[in-house]
């Protein structure tokens, strides 16, 4: 019987997913798919994070995630003070990044965000994280490059096989018109985003309702312009001086 209801959870799984893609999202689909190749790349976030963690106290930083999931990133980041936040699982703090930033007086070393997967959440989570990182510090962010409209898609594509981005990549037009910080994107792992905080006096354009609205094809016709380089490259640019 067990057996019998896992098939017929998938078939229900796949029929669900084929009617999203094809038929209820369709006017949202988009031709072009982005052979990133995240699985031939040398690095993931996790040599991100421990990289800026190393020029940032070492073992002694204070760090920050939010979105901890399984916890694949959060230990293996090699510091002992640590703050995770996740509303259902892993991490130190069951609750919102909301929640949590709302009553939060610590001050960061480093922080990384890999929450809710939406836009004007992600806004939030920036905004919040840049009040609470020292000048000097790092923000980075995951999922960052979509490589289909349906990684893409929000809300998710019930059943998608695909990893989903959502569309965290709308925070990316706003960080390059920011001022006080410096915004580089690693062509890594889904797109990791780092943010350097250069001073307290920094300002980042609020949510944007043309961005709210925007699909996978405005994606495609601002990749080309983002601030977008190799590891190396990348974490030399953000990290000099």
């Amino acid at each position: 019987m067990d057996r019998i209801l896992k098939i017929f959870t998938l078939i229900k799984s796949e029929l669900v997913y084929r009617f999203n893609a094809k038929v209820k999202y369709r006017s949202h689909s988009h031709p072009i798919e982005y052979q990133f190749n995240w699985s031939n790349k040398c690095f993931n976030r996790i040599a991100v994070v421990n990289y800026l963690i190393s020029i940032s106290g070492g073992f002694k930083s204070n760090y920050l995630e939010i979105g901890c999931a399984t916890n694949a990133l959060f230990y293996s980041v090699a510091c002992l003070d640590k703050v995770g936040v996740d509303p259902e699982r892993g991490g130190t703090h069951r609750m919102t990044s909301d929640e949590f930033f709302l009553n939060n007086n610590e001050v960061f070393d480093v922080v990384f965000i890999d929450g809710l997967h939406e836009y004007t959440q992600v806004h939030r989570d920036t905004i919040n994280a840049l009040n609470s990182v020292k000048v000097g510090g790092y923000v980075a962010f995951h999922d960052l490059l979509p490589a289909t409209w349906k990684e893409h898609h929000v809300p998710r594509v019930s059943g998608v096989r695909e990893a989903w981005t959502g569309d965290c990549w709308k925070i990316t037009m706003q960080l390059m018109e920011a001022t006080g910080i410096e915004f580089v994107i690693l062509d890594i792992d889904h797109g990791v985003g780092i943010i350097k905080k250069l001073s307290d006096e920094w300002y980042v354009p609020g949510v944007s309702e043309n961005l709210i609205s925007a699909e996978f094809d405005v994606f495609t016709q601002i990749k080309d312009s983002l601030p977008i380089y190799s590891f190396g490259d990348g974490l030399s640019k953000i990290t000099r001086g």
